[in-house]
């Protein structure tokens, strides 16, 4: 889905549309409905300066309020990039690294998998599409536990730092 896709979607597929979600961003819901009308690449060349447009700030907003991140998703994929919602931070420690070790084990046997598959000479388009999605969940869990740890770190610093009694 591209930008422009994901910000009328996010914004109509809302529960009452843009004129419920429109208020909540500060705008009328028909002025919120026009700046993510979809519009042919043509249209947009052509009529840039006299239509209403819809900015970041409003995307970051609309996100928020509507929980619907397709926009940032878009946005990432038409970039190159791949977004990955980083776990609960609020987790213990211990918790993290089951989870690290469980994405680990998924990981290498998808490694497995990956490796018949190189081996048949291909990769589907969907093999691909999930190797990306568990890498991603890899790091982010990863990134998780390094913030667990680092917590861990400075309650320890925070104990041996107190004055003796």
């Amino acid at each position: 889905m591209n930008v422009q896709d994901a910000a009328y979607h996010t914004v109509h597929d809302y529960p009452g549309g843009a004129e419920a979600l429109g208020p909540r961003v500060g705008k009328r819901g028909t002025s919120l409905s026009a700046e993510v009308q979809i519009r042919s690449p043509r249209e947009a060349a052509n009529d840039l300066s006299s239509r209403p447009k819809f900015g970041l700030l409003d995307a970051v907003k609309v996100m928020h309020l509507s929980g619907d991140h397709r926009i940032f998703f878009a946005l990432a994929s038409e970039l190159g990039y791949l977004a990955v919602p980083l776990p609960d931070s609020t987790a213990p420690a211990e918790s993290c690294a089951r989870s690290v070790a469980a994405v680990a084990e998924e990981f290498a046997s998808l490694m497995h998998e990956v490796a018949i598959d190189i081996a048949a000479g291909r990769i589907s388009d969907n093999e691909l599409v999930r190797v990306e999605r568990c890498w991603g969940k890899l790091i982010a869990t990863g990134q998780h536990l390094l913030k667990a740890l680092a917590d861990i770190n400075a309650q320890g610093k925070e104990r041996t730092d107190a004055p003796a009694r």
